[in-house]
């Protein structure tokens, strides 16, 4: 992220916007409706800027002083002039925008949608402006016109809020007890919701000290944020703490709760780790001093997650909790192969399996993986690939069946390797995959796309 998102205050302050045509109307009207004092510089304004001077919404001027400014929008019909005087405002350490000059830009003006004092701002760093407005035009049909009213009463009942409980975690434990759901109806969001959500909620998540804790066990998928489930998300945004693992993705950590605390307990495979011990009592004393806790497990938490030892602990000490399912990776890198775990007519199971166990490389099922209609998931399955091979190949396998090993499937950055039994081991080493990563057995790749990017 190259341009940080911020609100300025512009009360009272001056902005001076060099220019009078149409690349200075484009920036004044997002600008007019600030409480800013707006001084165009310009000897030749358009009919509209004088007309926005009739009605006393900006100032028109022929020379004005720069250092009076709070920001400086150079904004001519010359790119170079543009770029003048952004280098004038820089020599005197003031913030510019330079229409359309990338180079000329300490700051971008975003699309707003605009329901003040709810603003939402959408930037693409100047890559896309067609973009932004697309996304504007979505996002403002689905804001109802009157959702600054309801900030405001908002407002006035956090003012009451504040007086009544000091401990801003409490209040913000309250809040995302009032806010953490349903706000995907926006057109039934008004003042009146929100007032019957404070007093329904003002007796229970605040006002008693000894308030039980609670545990979400969230999956978070493989990687791609976009197949969190919705549940995973509402309770994600809600979180007082996230103890989180090491598979778990920038992107899907990013929609937490910005002001929850954050453990990571990481596992790395024959490295330092954290202790399954270590992270049940993490666990259980976070909950037990009444924060709402979400434990954010890779994948699905379901499979090969250890989840039911975390379940356990959480039993032996008589905190409540949920389970968010995700999707697996098995799941997530058949999608990207483009089959079907099971197929009518050829496999009547998909066996879901781990590489390892606690005792070292995982003895499974091979005569009935070796099978010519078999087909299998190998989880954790990198380091085990020879032995896999080898086994397969003792209990009967063609060697040309076919194998394809998906690297951080779902993500920006997967990787497919598309190989078969007889050449696994020499082909994972010579792709130079490290992983995380699924072997499936009996899956080739589908799409001329995913070879293409294979062979990449």
């Amino acid at each position: 992220m190259r341009y940080l998102p911020i609100h300025i205050d512009l009360q009272n302050k001056t902005v001076i916007i060099v220019g009078g045509g149409p690349a200075a109307e484009a920036k004044l009207r997002t600008l007019i409706k600030t409480d800013a004092r707006l001084v165009i510089m310009s000897d030749t304004p358009s009919a509209e800027i004088l007309r926005w001077a009739d009605e006393g919404r900006v100032e028109i001027t022929d020379e004005a002083a720069f250092e009076t400014a709070t920001l400086i929008y150079a904004a001519t019909e010359s790119p170079a002039d543009n770029l003048n005087i952004a280098e004038k405002a820089r020599a005197l350490g003031l913030p510019v925008n330079a229409a359309d000059q990338p180079a000329g830009c300490d700051f971008i003006t975003p699309a707003l949608v605009d329901r003040s004092p709810v603003t939402v701002s959408i930037g693409t760093e100047g890559t896309s402006p067609g973009l932004a407005r697309a996304l504007k035009s979505d996002i403002e049909s689905r804001l109802p016109s009157d959702l600054g009213q309801t900030a405001q009463t908002i407002k006035g009942l956090r003012d009451t809020l504040k007086l009544e409980e000091p401990d801003i975690a409490k209040r913000q434990a309250f809040w995302a007890q009032v806010l953490g759901s349903g706000l995907g109806d926006y057109a039934n969001l008004d003042s009146e919701v929100i007032n019957a959500r404070y007093n329904a909620a003002r007796h229970t998540a605040i006002t008693s000290d000894d308030r039980a804790g609670y545990v979400h066990i969230v999956g978070a998928g493989p990687g791609d944020p976009d197949l969190l489930t919705v549940g995973a998300l509402r309770v994600m945004h809600s979180a007082d703490v996230v103890i989180y693992d090491r598979l778990v993705s920038e992107e899907v950590l990013s929609l937490c709760r910005r002001e929850a605390d954050y453990i990571y307990v990481g596992k790395i495979p024959g490295g330092v780790s954290t202790r399954q011990e270590e992270i049940n009592r993490i666990m259980v004393e976070t909950a037990q001093n009444g924060a709402t806790v979400v434990r954010l497990k890779s994948g699905d938490p379901l499979v090969f997650g250890r989840a039911e030892e975390e379940f356990a602990a959480l039993d032996a000490a008589g905190i409540d909790f949920t389970i968010h399912p995700g999707i697996t990776a098995a799941t997530a890198a058949a999608a990207s192969l483009r089959h079907s775990l099971t197929v009518r007519g050829e496999n009547t199971a998909a066996t879901l399996a781990t590489g390892h166990d606690e005792n070292g490389f995982a003895e499974l099922d091979w005569t009935a993986l070796a099978k010519p209609n078999a087909r299998a998931t190998i989880y954790m399955g990198l380091r085990a690939a020879r032995f896999i091979q080898g086994r397969l190949l003792l209990h009967g396998a063609n060697s040309a069946t076919p194998v394809s090993v998906v690297e951080n499937a779902s993500r920006a950055n997967e990787t497919i390797l598309s190989t078969t039994i007889g050449a696994l081991s020499d082909d994972l080493i010579s792709s130079g995959i490290k992983g995380p990563a699924v072997v499936m057995i009996g899956y080739d790749v589908r799409s001329v796309r995913a070879k293409m990017k294979a062979a990449s």
